[in-house]
């Protein structure tokens, strides 16, 4: 009797989740129906649009966007070492580039729990690890929010974005950014709810002068990424580098809502139509669609080649 019970209660729980994944990928190809229905409708624009093969520019865009990837590994480095949890530079290398493979699960969970399991595995606490974790992911979206931001200043076409009640949200927005990224705070909401569930307190070694230093290093990442991007697009059709900045800020933001899309394995769909929607002042539509499935392509054989690389580089030095 409660043999059946329970196998009742997991099916029903296996059916949820089905219906949880079923819905995640109908949003996913809704993004990519309506999309590519625009594409196909505006057809002759991208038939005739100026597209182009530039070699040189596309094998550097390859090498400098790779390098943005150790500057976010060196802030994750940064902050676990102020946190007192770091390990070897081998140990981290390998540990953050294999929890990448994450992002292309739904949930993005396991992006995450790559990185926390095996900082447990070496004795790392628990708590530390989350609050690690939180740190680099706050930085990197903060530091997206920045460049954009800043890209907006430099950008005629979107200057509306700064009239009236919308630039009072943007100072808002980002003083309750700033906030919950300061250690003294975070603490005291963390050992909050440590107390209410009996938890042990925890006191973090982490100062806010630290937190600021490690995301001014998120923002050099962005800004490297978005040459190696900038140069990638303009492999393929030529971009004005006046339009740096904008397309930098437009990588950050898509890459983020990407990032925080939970339902779309690695920001599928999201990502591409955030840039599409971002960029459609400066290019056309079907265009920037265009670039985008090939900027995706780009960046997953960028990241994939790394992880390959990360692997067999380590296991012949061990040999």
């Amino acid at each position: 009797m409660d043999t059946h019970l329970y196998m009742g209660i997991d099916q029903k729980r296996m059916n949820r989740f089905q219906y949880k994944q079923i819905i995640k990928w109908l949003i996913v190809f809704a993004i990519f129906f309506f999309l590519g229905k625009m594409v196909w409708k505006n057809w002759i624009q991208v038939k005739e649009a100026s597209f182009s093969f530039r070699p040189i520019p596309l094998i550097l865009s390859i090498f400098i966007f790779a390098f943005s990837y150790l500057i976010q590994v060196w802030a994750w480095y940064l902050i676990t070492l102020k946190l007192e949890i770091a390990l070897s530079i081998r140990e981290t290398l390998e540990s953050w580039f294999y929890s990448q493979l994450g992002k292309y699960l739904p949930g993005k969970v396991w992006l995450l729990l790559g990185r926390f399991y095996l900082y447990e595995s070496k004795g790392k606490s628990k708590k530390l690890i989350s609050t690690a974790l939180y740190f680099e992911m706050a930085t990197i979206i903060i530091a997206g929010g920045i460049i954009f931001v800043a890209s907006l200043f430099l950008s005629q076409k979107t200057s509306y974005f700064f009239q009236g009640d919308q630039f009072s949200w943007f100072i808002f927005i980002f003083m309750i950014a700033f906030l919950f990224i300061h250690p003294r705070f975070l603490q005291k909401i963390i050992n909050f709810f440590l107390f209410k569930f009996k938890g042990e307190t925890i006191t973090l070694s982490i100062s806010y002068i630290d937190i600021l230093l490690i995301l001014i290093v998120c923002v050099l990442a962005w800004m490297v990424g978005g040459v190696g991007f900038y140069l990638f697009v303009n492999s393929i059709y030529s971009i004005p580098s006046r339009h740096f900045l904008f397309f930098t800020g437009a990588l950050a933001v898509s890459s983020t809502l990407g990032l925080i899309a939970f339902f779309a394995p690695a920001g599928l769909g999201v990502r591409e139509g955030a840039f599409v929607y971002l960029t459609g002042n400066l290019i056309p539509t079907p265009i920037a669609f265009v670039l985008s499935i090939a900027t995706r392509l780009w960046m997953t054989l960028i990241e994939i080649g790394f992880i390959v690389g990360i692997y067999f580089y380590f296991r012949v030095k061990r040999k």
